[in-house]
């Protein structure tokens, strides 16, 4: 099953060596059979708020081994990932998939959710299953429910979730997110946790 890279980076004022690191970078994923979905600012925050030096990088894999083959290669780890220490704080992790994410990107957009979940109410297992029956009415899939495999680099707290969809474009997600049928069972997980919510664009292969 497809696995993903999902990183949430806070940048800092050294640059560093980036150009190189994500020429080198892209390529080497691509040899272990992963490719980039998203890398950069969100087009679009919903909720919450992402931080001005705050970028997120999303990368898909044929499965967890191949994942991890290349996040451990010397390839990477040696020659490829110190070319970017110093250039920001990284949180990083590698989370199960749910669904696979076409081979060619075009106009799709990716939703991705970080919650600080402190409680669960009792309206939250609700919540889940009929927001999940809305957003399949309007074409949403969800790649990971945020079943985290490992942390990878940085701190990940115990009580973060991520969750990872997928839409046909900027539009028919907004259609969702705006969305009467949508906006009514919202309140369902209000109290659960604070919720950073935003839109980014798929990188074009």
């Amino acid at each position: 099953m497809t696995a993903y890279i999902i990183a949430n980076n806070h940048t800092t004022e050294y640059e560093g060596q980036l150009s190189t690191y994500r020429g080198q970078v892209t390529e080497t994923a691509q040899s272990f059979g992963g490719h980039y979905l998203a890398r950069g600012a969100p087009i679009k925050v919903l909720e919450g708020q992402w931080l001005a030096r705050q970028r997120n990088v999303i990368s898909a894999w044929p499965d967890q081994a191949a994942a991890e083959r290349f996040w451990f290669s010397d390839t990477y780890q040696k020659d490829i990932r110190p070319k970017r220490v110093g250039t920001s704080v990284n949180d990083i992790g590698l989370f199960a998939g749910d669904a696979s994410p076409p081979a060619k990107l075009g106009d799709e957009v990716f939703l991705l959710v970080l919650a600080q979940i402190v409680h669960l109410p009792p309206t939250m297992a609700e919540y889940g299953a009929r927001a999940a029956d809305v957003a399949t009415k309007f074409g949403g899939v969800y790649l990971s429910r945020g079943n985290r495999i490992k942390v990878l680099e940085g701190d990940w707290l115990d009580r973060t979730r991520v969750m990872l969809m997928m839409w046909p474009s900027l539009k028919v997600a907004m259609d969702f997110w705006t969305s009467p049928d949508y906006q009514r069972i919202k309140p369902l997980r209000d109290g659960s946790g604070v919720y950073d919510i935003a839109l980014f664009a798929a990188e074009k292969n």
